[in-house]
């Protein structure tokens, strides 16, 4: 399974907690924060943490998206799913 496969899977758990009008699209051009992020910061929170445990469950490894590393990039790795598949990838590397 590919990271974003498991992206894909973590928007579809969020979006079953989401009302019909916040429900979050899967593309390329889906923005999680900035000026046209389409979620608010709880749910930003939430959709971290499905994705942490999907991780967990896929690769039996323990990473943690939102740490230092993150907030000491140029460009935020959790901009975009390109941004965020990325930085997993980059992560789970490092475990290795």
């Amino acid at each position: 399974m590919e990271i974003k496969e498991i992206l894909k899977i973590a928007i579809d758990e969020l979006n079953e907690q989401l009302e019909d009008d916040e429900k979050i699209e899967f593309s390329e051009n889906t923005k999680f924060i900035g000026s046209h992020a389409c979620i608010d910061s709880i749910t930003f929170v939430t959709l971290i943490s499905i994705i942490e445990e999907l991780i967990e469950d896929k690769y039996n490894k323990t990473i943690h998206l939102v740490n230092e590393k993150a907030f000491s990039q140029k460009r935020s790795p959790f901009y975009s799913i390109e941004t965020i598949s990325a930085y997993i990838e980059e992560l789970l590397k490092e475990e290795t």
